[in-house]
């Protein structure tokens, strides 16, 4: 009987800590099919570093909280919209909803075990979905009272933009969902971003779901 032989992946790690990026490099680089490319900072997510990889391990960090991590994660959410397969590994007690949020194929905890790991990065290259049982129940509740960091909460239509926004629709696509112009979709989208103190709609959901403002 012939043996299946893997096809070799290339896999980029990206993680800011210098221990937890060589810790996965190392665990990978067990695997004789997998070779990787480490990345220590999302500026460094080039096309030119990425290449042709098949698969992006991305260590979250210990504090999603961080002012960087806005922009840490609109570029990681354009290489998912790219259609690079992306693991999460989230920090202890951190909730996967800002990792599903912005669709990565696989949301793994910290803890997770090296030949966990490689499986799921051989099961996303192929198109599958990766998310560790204990990661999918019960939802997370933040245990933060919600509008605790901003001055006036959002009102009942302002709420429902910031959940359409976290869907990823255009100001056109919510005039169209709400039955409301172009304009006035643009008119409360700022509202949102100016009552959440951000600039941007990446920012808004991640700061909105930290408030308790969005759940899954």
């Amino acid at each position: 009987m012939q043996s299946c032989q893997e096809e070799p992946l290339t896999v980029v790690v990206f993680a800011e800590d210098l221990l937890s990026r060589h810790g996965l490099a190392a665990i990978l680089d067990l695997a004789p099919a997998i070779g990787t490319v480490l990345v220590e900072t999302s500026a460094q997510l080039t096309q030119n570093k990425i290449g042709s990889a098949d698969a992006l391990v991305w260590d979250m960090g210990w504090d999603s909280s961080a002012s960087e991590f806005p922009e840490v994660l609109e570029t990681v959410t354009d290489l998912v919209e790219d259609g690079l397969p992306v693991i999460a590994i989230l920090p202890d007690g951190e909730a996967p909803v800002i990792a599903r949020q912005i669709g990565v194929a696989g949301v793994l905890p910290r803890k997770v075990k090296a030949r966990q790991l490689r499986a799921a990065l051989f099961a996303v290259a192929e198109g599958l979905s990766v998310t560790d049982p204990a990661l999918t129940s019960p939802l997370w509740v933040p245990s933060n009272p919600p509008f605790q960091s901003i001055s006036e909460p959002p009102t009942p239509r302002e709420r429902e933009v910031l959940s359409l926004l976290a869907e990823g629709l255009t100001n056109r696509a919510v005039g169209v969902r709400l039955g409301i112009s172009e304009n006035t979709a643009k008119f409360h989208v700022q509202a949102v971003l100016t009552k959440l103190g951000v600039s941007s709609r990446t920012e808004a959901v991640v700061h909105a779901t930290r408030l308790g403002l969005l759940t899954l």
